[in-house]
Order: C-alpha cells, then sequence, then structure tokens
C-alpha cells in the first residue's frame, strides 16, 4: 500500500522564502515545511493499492486537462484552529476558485473508485509549520505581523498525484505522475 494525495507544488516566492527564515529562526521544536515541498492539498486519498494507480491517474488526467493553466495569489497568515492555539501555520489564496473547483470535482470523480468525499468544504491553504509544542511568543508575533502579506502571484500549470512516506525527519514526498492543465484559456 502507498499512502498518496493529488495536490499543485507551489513555488516558493521571495517573501515565502522570507519567512521560512524567521519561521526556522523560532527554534528546533518546530519544523517549517521544507520549501521543496510546499504545496496545496486537492485530494487526500491516503492507503492507496498499487492496482489502483492508474485508475486514479486517468481521473486526474481528466480533470487537469478540462482546466486551463491559472493563477493564484498567496496573501495572509494564518492558523488551525486559531491564532492562540495554532498548531499548523498557514498561508491563504485569493482568486482560488479555479482550486476548489479542481478539489470538488476530484472529491466526486474519485468517490466511484471507493476514496470517500472529504466531510466539509474545501479551503486551500499552504501549510508552511507545523507547531508540536506550546509556541513562543514570537509566533504570535509573526502571525500578527504577516496577517495581511502579500507573497506573491503563483501560475498553477500542473496537478500531481504524490506518494508521503512518513519518516522520523517528517514526510518525504515523491511525485509518481504529473499532469498538465491545457495552455489554452
Amino acid at each position: 500500500m502507498l499512502r498518496t494525495f493529488i495536490a499543485v507544488k507551489i513555488p516558493p516566492t521571495p517573501e515565502l522564502r522570507r519567512l521560512h527564515s524567521q519561521m526556522a529562526a523560532l527554534g528546533d521544536r518546530f519544523r517549517p515545511v521544507s520549501l521543496s515541498n510546499l504545496h496545496v492539498t486537492l485530494k487526500f486519498l491516503g492507503d492507496t493499492a498499487e492496482s489502483q494507480i492508474s485508475a486514479i491517474g486517468a481521473v486526474v488526467e481528466r480533470v487537469a486537462q478540462c482546466r486551463p493553466r491559472f493563477l493564484v495569489h498567496l496573501v495572509g497568515l494564518g492558523a488551525f484552529p486559531s491564532d492562540r492555539r495554532p498548531s499548523v501555520v498557514w498561508a491563504g489564496f485569493n482568486q482560488a476558485d479555479p482550486l476548489r473547483k479542481m478539489a470538488i470535482e476530484l472529491d466526486r470523480d474519485l468517490a466511484p473508485l471507493g476514496f470517500a468525499p472529504e466531510g466539509g468544504p474545501f479551503q486551500p491553504h499552504l501549510t508552511l509549520l507545523r507547531v508540536k509544542s506550546r509556541p513562543p511568543e514570537a509566533l504570535f508575533a509573526l502571525l500578527a505581523a504577516e496577517a495581511e502579506t502579500d507573497f506573491g502571484m503563483i501560475e498553477i500549470s500542473h496537478v500531481e498525484l504524490i506518494e508521503s512516506e512518513l519518516t522520523r525527519g517528517g514526510s518525504r514526498y515523491s511525485t509518481l505522475a504529473k499532469y498538465a492543465l491545457s495552455s489554452s484559456d
């Protein structure tokens, strides 16, 4: 069994690189997501039999080919479950309707393959930091200071089927397949 998900990779903008450095300076108890692993999960599949990969790929390819490339605007910093009790720090998106539409289509079209639909509405976010212990005041200050920061525009041109391997050092991601969005509008 593989542990898989469907996502779009997010290249680090200069502002994201700056923020990553600030988060890394918070100390060893906090794990910023590696800049090479930045992504927005469109659909978490979880345990996946290797025999399902080609059927999943056909669904992802069909969804990707029906969408033109698009831009998303990365704006603002927030936390789940809240800014005062953060366990995950994330950057948000403006102009994210194409991401929402792809997530809804993937959710619907993968259900016949045995992947349960998500429980609630899709909220696109870019996970930047996982908080495992009591955060320092510096994190609260960072959340407040970056709440409205413009992290830049990013072109979304591919959707990827990714395997996630859990290791002691965190998750290791491997792209199993990459599907291009349409280049025409």
